[in-house]
């Protein structure tokens, strides 16, 4: 499926989960990976734990990460915004699956020795739309409620039902998993 097909959205949700590969032109996605996952100085904030629904990182030494928050709840954040609506927001229109924009939320997950799945949950209690953006290629991966795993694979755009329970993971073979977190209406 590439940009300008339909999704099929049903009660404000998706039917299925889509998977769309090279999202981004290679220009545009090799220019936000240099930006935040090559980038030392990009601002990313400790997180003792992935989800309020498990563990923290007291509990075990791996349930922990970084976020950078774009935009939350109408209010903005970072000074890349604008760059995120131009990436991302004009290709969701294109999709013709975007109303309004929620959250946008860069999730940093840190190397392990050997994979680590996070708890269960759900981004947020009402039905709404969301994605994730990877932005690096490792064995992390999102695990969906009916079992399935879809692997990290940068330039990978996954549409799903975020209200329904899923899980992310740690990663045994970068230094880190990267992703981008997208919640809309």
């Amino acid at each position: 499926m590439g940009v300008g097909q339909e999704l099929i959205v049903v009660d404000n949700t998706f039917k299925d989960t889509v998977i769309i590969d090279d999202f981004l032109p290679e220009n545009e996605f090799k220019g936000l990976q240099e930006l935040i996952v090559m980038n030392p100085d990009f601002p990313f904030f400790f997180q003792k734990e992935v989800n309020n629904w498990g563990d923290t990182c007291e509990d075990t030494y791996w349930n922990w990460y970084q976020t950078h928050t774009i935009m939350n709840d109408d209010r903005i954040y970072s000074d890349n915004y604008d760059l995120f609506l131009d990436l991302f927001i004009v290709r969701f229109r294109q999709l013709n699956i975007y109303r309004a924009l929620s959250r946008i939320k860069i999730n940093m997950y840190p190397y392990s020795h050997v994979i680590r799945e996070h708890a269960s949950h759900k981004d947020m209690p009402w039905k709404h739309k969301g994605a994730v953006f990877s932005l690096n290629t490792c064995d992390g991966f999102t695990r969906l409620d009916d079992g399935t795993k879809v692997p990290s694979v940068e330039n990978r755009m996954m549409f799903f039902d975020p209200s329904r329970e899923h899980n992310s993971s740690t990663t045994t073979n970068a230094s880190a998993r990267y992703n981008i977190n997208f919640n809309f209406l």
